[in-house]
């Protein structure tokens, strides 16, 4: 008997959580498509397809970065109203990078590696892939 009240309760509050995940995605979805649309009316915005195996950049303390393209699922190029860059990088496994940089390179030939296509939005900070982190 207490052991399906528990089960009980424990299936009441997952049954209360499971609404407020799926608002909390629909408020992402949401907010990445209004950033998505400003992004689209700026002239700075572009979206391609680069084919490369290393993405090179500098960080704000000077350090060069390595990035085999093949680790990256997209790369969106973030001018500030200062002129400046950012970085924004979505990795493979899901992970997520916002990086200050001071400049980048596309090494798109190395003799061990090959080259992948890797989505790239270039816009300014409006069209963060995630704005709520601006």
């Amino acid at each position: 008997m207490i052991a399906s009240l528990k089960f009980l309760i424990a299936g009441g509050a997952l049954a209360a959580v499971v609404p407020l995940l799926a608002m909390q995605d629909a408020q992402r979805t949401q907010q990445g498509a209004q950033a998505n649309q400003v992004a689209k009316t700026d002239p700075f915005h572009q979206e391609s397809v680069w084919s490369f195996t290393v993405l090179q950049y500098t960080n704000a303390r000077g350090d060069v970065i390595e990035v085999p393209a093949r680790n990256l699922t997209k790369i969106w190029l973030l001018r500030d109203e200062d002129g400046d860059l950012r970085m924004e990088l979505l990795y493979q496994n899901r992970d997520y990078s916002s990086l200050a940089i001071r400049d980048f390179s596309v090494i798109r030939s190395s003799p061990s590696a090959i080259a992948v296509d890797v989505p790239v939005v270039r816009t300014t900070m409006a069209g963060m892939a995630f704005p709520e982190m601006k």
